[in-house]
């Protein structure tokens, strides 16, 4: 008569070490990010994970260099944001500025965003470095104002040197309305001799 054949069986528990493993290491990543989105804010990801920026866009701030007085710059420009609902917190600090650098009519490069955080400058394409000029160069009945020749001169050569660093095509150099319905950053902005002087400067 054939016997019948047993088959081995583990332990309940030994079935379930893989499971119980897999919910410890998950409830670890959850209290580890939940610990660093506190003490770092919930932009903590991108020191691990920088931003790569895919292109540069080039904005104007569409107002005038001084607004009641007091000078338009990086400072100014994050409490307009701000106003905006706009921000991102790292730390103990809030960035409301969109822009990763703004530039004065006097050639002064100022910071707003870090680098590796993504902007909040063009719908569809803040994985891109956003570069706002001080100033309105929008077209206008009375004549229309470019930027002065330090900020054009600064812009070249930010320009290059971000295009550089993160191993950009002269192709990935935008301005604003290029990507979306906007006049930004205005007629008054000289593009093309911008972009020739870039590509002479640095190649493309």
């Amino acid at each position: 008569m054939p016997t019948a054949r047993h088959r081995k069986t583990q332990p309940s528990g030994a079935r379930l070490r893989p499971v119980s493993a897999v919910l410890v290491l998950a409830a670890t990543a959850t209290v580890l990010a939940g610990g660093l989105s506190v003490r770092l804010g919930p932009a903590w990801y991108y020191r691990l994970l920088p931003l790569c920026p895919r292109g540069i866009v080039v904005h104007h701030s569409a107002t005038p260099t001084y607004v009641e007085g007091r000078r338009v710059d990086a400072a100014f420009l994050d409490e307009v944001h701000a106003s905006q609902g706009w921000g991102i917190r790292h730390g103990d600090r809030v960035y409301h500025i969109g822009y990763h650098y703004i530039i004065l009519p006097d050639g002064t490069v100022e910071v707003g965003r870090p680098e590796w955080m993504p902007g909040a400058h063009t719908v569809g394409h803040n994985n891109c470095l956003g570069i706002c000029l001080v100033g309105d160069f929008s077209q206008r009945v009375d004549g229309t104002a470019p930027p002065t020749q330090a900020q054009i001169d600064a812009l070249v050569a930010l320009l290059c040197q971000q295009l550089k660093k993160h191993s950009l095509p002269l192709a990935r150099l935008y301005r604003h309305g290029d990507l979306g319905a906007t006049e930004c950053p205005g007629a008054g902005v000289p593009w093309e001799r911008i972009v020739a002087r870039v590509k002479a400067r640095c190649g493309g």
